[in-house]
């Protein structure tokens, strides 16, 4: 579907606008691509798409991936942090370096496609392996279909930069304080692992990381309220992956010292191995953590808020809202005994009970695909 055709979709429940209104009864109309009106469901015609058991919501952003570890889930299980993915010698880089390459693009390959059909609107995939690890991923990439948008954020290495769109470092303490600058400079989007852990946090890898310019940073559980401030005052992003630094036992990031500071959030699921790309459930972790840190009335929304907006915006892309006059980037979650749709609190019901096995079908411009039994059955209209 394309050109200037024009379809409806209808949803008992939809998240619209820059504010995330929610809106029960919708009928949205997309003409060209693009939305062209939000009106009443009573609005939508007998072949509209979706149904009144649809809850339609905007593509979330999965801001922070490590895409290569699916080739070998659930490893390392009882190693610390650094003993499992710390470069060069963690148990994360041998086992890459051992998978035969074809093994490795079949993985990213199913990675990709399963993030695509759980509705994600952008991935933003910290690539090692250098240029070669991007260039794995563009090949996987030509299989997946269209609509989501993959940003591979390589770092040095065989080939660099060929393949990449812009810089993933493991820490910004890995290379001369020069070269680093030099590196994002050089290469933006530049995003960097920063305070994942308290020896990095305490060996100065904020500071290096302000200095040398990146555009976010991904982790934070060990910065002070002060070094929030510093962040929100610079325009830097953070990129938080509560489920992860729960698994290697490293503590909370702090959500609710991140908000209250003004810090632009976005979350990502982070290794591939211990996660599958379903930002729903991360961003459920997010609120869960806001609300433990005192954030009660305020934690649903700040979770949709970097789902939906903060992930996109930390990497200087346009977040998918259902919005009037902008390109149609929509997710469908099929409502069928989850209660999302005659909850009290439709915020919380969209955090809590959303996963990306709920997701039925997905609008990408003028192109409607159902995604809810195989992401390649044909478009629905």
């Amino acid at each position: 579907m394309g050109g200037s055709e024009a379809f409806a979709v209808k949803a008992g429940l939809a998240l619209v606008g820059e504010d995330l209104e929610a809106r029960r009864g919708a009928c949205v109309w997309v003409r060209g691509g693009i939305v062209e009106s939000i009106e009443t469901s009573a609005s939508c015609p007998p072949g509209a798409v979706g149904g009144d058991w649809l809850v339609l919501l905007p593509q979330p952003a999965n801001a922070h991936v490590h895409s290569g570890d699916h080739a070998f889930p659930e490893y390392g299980a009882n190693l610390g942090l650094l003993d499992a993915v710390a470069p060069p010698g963690g148990l994360k880089h041998r086992l890459l370096a051992s998978t035969p390459r074809r093994a490795l693009v079949d993985a990213l390959r199913e990675y990709y496609t399963l993030a695509w059909r759980y509705g994600t609107g952008l991935l933003a995939d910290f690539r090692e392996g250098g240029g070669e690890g991007c260039v794995m991923a563009r090949e996987a990439l030509r299989s997946v279909p269209p609509g989501m948008d993959v940003f591979l954020l390589g770092r040095p290495g065989p080939g660099w930069p060929v393949g990449c769109d812009g810089l993933g470092l493991s820490s910004p303490l890995d290379y001369p304080p020069g070269e680093v600058k030099r590196l994002v400079e050089a290469h933006r989007p530049a995003v960097t692992h920063v305070a994942e852990h308290r020896e990095a946090r305490e060996a100065g890898d904020l500071e290096a990381a302000l200095e040398a310019g990146f555009d976010a940073i991904v982790h934070g559980v060990y910065l002070s309220g002060g070094d929030l401030e510093e962040l929100a005052s610079r325009g830097v992003a953070l990129i938080l992956c509560v489920r992860s630094n729960a698994w290697h036992s490293l503590g909370l990031p702090p959500v609710a010292g991140a908000w209250r500071a003004g810090v632009t959030l976005g979350l990502g699921t982070d290794n591939a191995g211990w996660f599958p790309p379903d930002p729903w459930r991360e961003a459920e972790a997010l609120a869960l953590a806001a609300r433990l840190q005192g954030l009660r009335a305020e934690a649903a929304r700040l979770a949709l808020e970097a789902l939906f907006s903060g992930g996109y915006r930390a990497l200087g892309a346009e977040p998918r809202l259902v919005v009037e006059g902008r390109p149609a980037g929509m997710v469908g979650v099929a409502d069928r005994g989850l209660g999302i749709r005659r909850a009290r609190d439709p915020l919380w019901a969209v955090v809590k009970r959303v996963t990306g096995e709920a997701v039925e079908l997905r609008v990408d411009g003028g192109s409607v695909w159902g995604v809810g039994a195989t992401p390649y059955r044909a478009p629905r209209l």
